[in-house]
């Protein structure tokens, strides 16, 4: 808004300047003044906006041509109230045959926003064919969160995944028929996230966390005197007993198959028969070590890595009936490290944090390349997420603390065993 010009008092034939009225009045007259050219420059920017976007939506194809007497006439959606925020946004009626969606997809989205002025769109349906575009900013995932100091009673009750680029808050129940997959280099915050979700689930009482982890890190030591740690191996002193492990497990779900009740094909978790997590931190340096050992003479025994693949395997593709669910992480979802594309395409839920582009298409499809450029210098804590019925998209994961964090809150909600 322009500043106002300086006037001076009134000063009155007596001499006397603030004659009583006059300095009141030409405030009024002031404060007018500025009203009109405030909404002057308000109805301004909007018709500014309007024709931007306009031109904007012609650029990127998101208009209809019309064929009319004098040639062919470009139209484009309506745009309606527009409101200064921040963040400013303003509403649009869709055209026929366009969705919300298309004002941001991977490949109109960004380049709409840029052309605004903006980081990024957030679009909300409103009403019928109307919808409101927000203009954002900064990047809605540059601020991390915290995690509450929460557990989950049931393995049926969501467990916080992370918060999306229009701040809805993404929930995940472990009883929902999903293994997990997560993905990401050093540093770029896949471990956090798993601290994150396990302490969630520490104290279900139908809920089991297994499985292997070769740096004794997200399992081991944090999870000692709970109810967890009998079914949990660590380190890489004995190899064998990760693959004696993981097949006890395989077993177990054999055990549940056999015993599905009649007209029914799935297991329903229960504190008797709870929901087995299996977790494989850094699965493929497991593979790699376990290959690392010397080879069983022929007729003497399978070698452990093949124990291994076998195991995970079986417990991918048969273990959603028996309620066994799957957490794999590796620094790279390729095929030869995971135990093949089989188990690789097992994974309903995929997280990939900071990766290179040709990684992020392994676990998210060709469809996620696009994004592997920016996503190549993600910031820890930032994720692209796919699965739940939602198409690849970033989101922040909650930040559960230092590691000490993790194992008090795992010391504090975790199931006890029983004496």
């Amino acid at each position: 808004m322009p500043a106002l010009e300086h006037v001076q008092p009134l000063e009155h034939r007596s001499g006397r300047t603030n004659v009583p009225g006059a300095h009141g009045f030409l405030g009024r007259l002031r404060r007018r003044r500025a009203q009109r050219e405030h909404e002057a420059s308000v109805i301004c920017f909007a018709n500014a906006l309007r024709g931007m976007f306009r031109d904007a939506c012609a650029g990127i194809g998101l208009c209809q041509y019309v064929s009319v007497a004098a040639g062919i006439t470009v139209r484009t959606p309506r745009v309606a109230e527009v409101r200064l925020g921040p963040p400013t946004s303003f509403t649009v009626e869709l055209m026929a045959g366009q969705e919300p969606a298309d004002f941001t997809s991977k490949d109109r989205g960004p380049r709409l926003a840029h052309t605004l002025g903006a980081h990024g769109l957030r679009v909300e349906p409103v009403a019928g064919r109307w919808v409101r575009i927000h203009l954002l900013d900064a990047d809605p995932l540059r601020d991390g969160f915290g995690l509450p100091s929460l557990a989950v009673a049931t393995g049926a009750e969501s467990v916080i995944l992370g918060r999306t680029e229009d701040a809805t808050t993404l929930g995940h129940a472990i009883a929902d028929p999903a293994h997990l997959g997560v993905q990401g280099q050093n540093g770029s915050g896949k471990s956090a996230f798993c601290y994150g979700l396990l302490a969630q689930l520490a104290a279900a009482p139908d809920v089991l966390v297994t499985g292997s982890d070769i740096t004794g890190l997200l399992l081991g030591r944090a999870w000692d005197g709970t109810a967890h740690r009998a079914h949990q191996v660590v380190g890489t002193q004995d190899i064998a007993a990760h693959a004696v492990l993981l097949e006890d497990l395989v077993a177990e779900m054999d055990r549940r198959l056999e015993t599905i009740p009649p007209r029914r094909d799935t297991i329903r978790p229960s504190p008797a028969t709870p929901i087995v997590l299996v977790v494989l931190e850094e699965f493929p340096g497991l593979l790699r070590a376990a290959d690392a050992l010397p080879k069983p003479k022929r007729g003497e025994g399978i070698p452990v890595g093949d124990r291994i693949r076998t195991a995970v395997l079986r417990l991918l593709s048969e273990g959603r009936k028996a309620a066994f669910r799957v957490l794999m992480l590796a620094q790279r979802f390729e095929a030869t490290a995971v135990g093949g594309g089989y188990a690789r395409d097992q994974f309903a839920l995929r997280l990939s944090f900071r990766v290179p582009a040709d990684s992020l298409e392994m676990l998210h499809g060709a469809d996620a390349r696009p994004l592997g450029q920016e996503h190549a210098n993600a910031a820890p804590g930032v994720a692209y997420l796919s699965g739940l019925g939602r198409d690849c998209e970033r989101i922040r994961v909650p930040y559960l603390g230092e590691y000490g964090e993790y194992v008090d809150r795992v010391q504090r909600f975790g199931r006890r065993a029983e004496s």
